[in-house]
C-alpha cells in the first residue's frame, strides 16, 4: 500500500531508524537554542531555531511512529516468508526469477 504521504524526501529518510535519529538530531539542536533562550540570551534566533527544531523532531518522530505501526507483525521466534531464495519475492513458478510470458 503506498503512503498518501506527500513530503519530497528519499526514501531511507522515511525508515523508522532514520526518522529517529534525524528526530534526536532535532532535539540536540533544539535543546541547544533553548537553553541558550532561557537562560537570558533573549534573541530572535534562538527563539525560531529552538522551537523549530522542536517542531522538527515532533514531525520526525511522528514519521517514525507512523512507519513502526504499519509494519506487519510476527509471532515471537518466526519470520518473515522471504520467498525461495531467502529474498526477494517468488513467482508462478517456484523460482525468484521473473519469468516473461510470450
Amino acid at each position: 500500500m503506498r503512503s498518501r504521504l506527500a513530503l519530497p524526501l528519499p526514501r531511507f529518510i522515511l525508515h523508522p531508524l532514520t526518522a529517529l535519529a534525524i528526530a534526536a538530531v532535532h532535539l540536540y539542536l533544539a535543546a541547544g537554542h533553548l537553553s541558550k533562550l532561557f537562560g537570558g540570551d533573549v534573541q530572535w534566533t534562538h527563539v525560531w531555531k529552538g522551537f523549530g527544531a522542536l517542531a522538527g523532531a515532533y514531525v520526525f518522530a511522528a514519521l517514525a511512529s507512523r512507519q513502526i505501526s504499519t509494519r506487519p507483525q510476527h509471532a515471537p521466534g518466526s519470520r518473515p516468508w522471504r520467498g525461495a531464495s531467502g529474498w526477494g519475492r517468488q513467482f508462478r513458478d517456484g523460482s525468484s526469477v521473473p519469468v516473461r510470458e510470450a
